[in-house]
C-alpha cells in the first residue's frame, strides 16, 4: 500500500511518454506535459491511498466492536448462569413448570362477587 501513489504516478508517466512520442511532440513540451501529469497523478495516488487506509481502519474498528459485543454477550450469559446457578436445561424445566402452574390454576370467585354455594352438606351426603 505504501507504493500505491508511486505505482499510479509511474503508470501515468509511462502512458504520457508513449502518447507524446507517438504524437511527435517536441521534447521540451513533452517534458512539461509529463511533469504536470506526474504531479496530478501523484496527488491522486495519495488521495486514493488515504481513502483506502481510512476504509481499512473503519472495517477493523467495526470488526473489533463486533468481537467485543459477541464476547460481552458470552460473558453476560456466563455471569447470569453463574449467579442463578442454573443451567439452560434447569432454566427450561423451571420455565415449563411455571407455565404449567399458571395454566392449571382454577378461578375461585370471592364471596363478594355474588357467588353463592347452593349445595349444602346434606345435598352432598345424599349423593
Amino acid at each position: 500500500m505504501k507504493l500505491l501513489p508511486a505505482v499510479i504516478t509511474l503508470l501515468a508517466g509511462a502512458c504520457t511518454s508513449i502518447i507524446t512520442y507517438l504524437l511527435h511532440y517536441e521534447v521540451k513540451k513533452a517534458l512539461w506535459i509529463l511533469l504536470i501529469v506526474l504531479l496530478i497523478f501523484y496527488i491522486i495516488g495519495i488521495v486514493v491511498q488515504k481513502t483506502i487506509y481510512k476504509f481499512e481502519k473503519q472495517v477493523e474498528e467495526e470488526e473489533a466492536a463486533l468481537e467485543a459485543e459477541q464476547e460481552g454477550k458470552v460473558v453476560e450469559k456466563d455471569i447470569a448462569e453463574s449467579e442463578d446457578g442454573d443451567t439452560s436445561s434447569g432454566r427450561q424445566e423451571r420455565e415449563q413448570t411455571q407455565s404449567e402452574d399458571e395454566s392449571t390454576q382454577d378461578y375461585i370467585p370471592e364471596e363478594d362477587e355474588g357467588y353463592t354455594n347452593t349445595e349444602t352438606e346434606e345435598d352432598y351426603d345424599a349423593t
